[in-house]
């Protein structure tokens, strides 16, 4: 991280990740030095203050810099897993339909996956067989591993960017195995967490640096034990093993959608995140008013 030149009246004292520059802002804040906190092309984030504040606030930087040396470590490994509230906004879909689906246990009849009838035309299957589970185990056992996996992603990106991606992904994920398997019938929001957790590998995947060389499919690797540990399972648990597996390609998949600055520097949270919530809200809506009409 190092200063830039002047920009007009204005002088870049700092360029990083958004992390580090929102800690430098509120520094800043905290003296009341009036700056401008923006990203430039090539990705980094940037701080700017008046040149009349530039010494004044170098200075603050500087003591912030020397009271916490670790404050430019950038990790390469997975991101901490934190509380936020990204993740369950995502698992909101499956908990609304279990609502319903506890008062009208025949809904699922209308939106299960099923084999035949997707292939018949009734792809909006493909989409409403992610919200529906077969027992409240089920539904908890999705939705603590589902948590698990979007806090990791979350706390790399706006979770709301690449949701869309992780949905299609489950869903190309359920057709494929309706083609290899003709009596397929399966319900479960799992082939979605298995497409995040897909998704998850291929962005630390992208995040690591090219000197590493084959240590970049070490997060494809821990990624792919992870799921054979958790997608097998026994005889009787009657597992969607296909479904788990596919999804997983397909979510590592999409996981390539994100632009990689937002990865490798940060993207703050904003409107078009609420907007595209909403536009998954109101898809998962229409895809069950397709399945009653």
């Amino acid at each position: 991280m190092t200063p830039l030149a002047h920009r007009s009246e204005n002088i870049c004292l700092e360029q990083g990740v958004l992390r580090v520059i929102r800690d430098f802002s509120l520094v800043l804040s905290s003296q009341r030095i009036s700056h401008i906190v923006s990203q430039n092309e090539l990705g980094p984030w940037e701080i700017h203050v008046h040149e009349a504040n530039a010494e004044e606030a170098q200075t603050q930087i500087a003591l912030y810099k020397q009271e916490n040396p670790n404050w430019d470590k950038e990790f390469i490994a997975l991101p901490a897993l934190k509380l936020n509230l990204q993740p369950l906004c995502f698992l909101l879909i499956p908990v609304v339909c279990a609502f319903f689906q506890s008062n009208y246990p025949h809904i699922k009849d209308f939106g299960a996956a099923d084999a035949a009838r997707i292939l018949k035309g009734e792809w909006f299957r493909l989409f409403t067989a992610q919200t529906l589970h077969s027992s409240n185990y089920h539904l908890v056992s999705n939705l603590l591993s589902g948590f698990f996996v979007f806090s990791l992603i979350s706390a790399r990106m706006p979770l709301s960017r690449i949701a869309p991606f992780i949905v299609l992904a489950a869903a190309f994920a359920n057709l494929e195995t309706a083609f290899i398997i003709k009596n397929y019938h399966s319900l479960g929001f799992s082939s979605t967490v298995f497409a995040g957790l897909g998704a998850l590998a291929t962005l630390e995947v992208r995040v690591l640096t090219k000197e590493n060389k084959w240590r970049r499919l070490v997060p494809w690797f821990a990624v792919f034990l992870l799921a054979v540990f958790l997608g097998v399972g026994d005889e009787s648990s009657n597992v969607d093993i296909p479904g788990h597996f596919l999804g997983l390609i397909m979510g590592a998949v999409a996981g390539f959608a994100p632009p990689k600055k937002w990865l490798r520097w940060g993207e703050p949270l904003g409107k078009l995140d609420a907007f595209i919530a909403f536009a998954v809200y109101a898809f998962f809506a229409a895809m069950w008013v397709l399945a009653f009409f």
